[in-house]
């Protein structure tokens, strides 16, 4: 009896190699999304905060106004730029899902057939078995059937 061998192992062990550097490519963009979420709330709170401040303070010199509204339009452009590169990153997220999907695909059909292949082996090294057995049951038969009619002679 021969022993299973898959004849695609090497391009399934290809497949899931690319699965697993399609899978770290997404979860590096997404932790780059966290990141810029991040980035993103720590903005707004910045901006909140000098808000707050100023408003506070009750009275403020035109020094101060300026340079607050000066680290306004700062942190706006900051916003716009995260806002940016958000869209961006959430679009490279899109672009990767799809080429994960595929990678998963690829590899998931390579194991089914893998899976026939194996069912397809046992079935086949099952019927072989038993053709052994059935030849070993009939030659033992036959040499006992043998021996009987021969004792009968004798």
């Amino acid at each position: 009896m021969k022993t299973f061998r898959f004849p695609l192992q090497r391009v399934l062990e290809w497949r899931a190699l690319q699965l697993r550097v399609e899978e770290e490519k997404l979860a590096g963009l997404q932790q780059q999304l966290a990141s810029l979420l991040q980035l993103r709330d720590k903005l707004a709170a910045a901006r909140n905060r000098s808000e707050s401040q100023l408003f506070i303070s009750g009275t403020a010199a035109g020094s101060d106004l300026q340079s607050w509204a000066l680290y306004q339009v700062r942190l706006a452009k900051q916003q716009e730029l995260v806002k940016t590169q958000l869209a961006q990153c959430e679009r490279l997220i899109l672009e990767q899902r799809q080429r994960l999907l595929k990678a998963r695909t690829d590899h998931r059909v390579l194991e089914k057939l893998k899976e026939r292949r194996w069912s397809q082996w046992v079935y086949l090294n099952d019927r072989e078995l038993e053709g052994t057995a059935n030849e070993v049951y009939l030659a033992k038969w036959s040499r006992e059937d043998g021996e009987n009619k021969s004792a009968e002679i004798a």
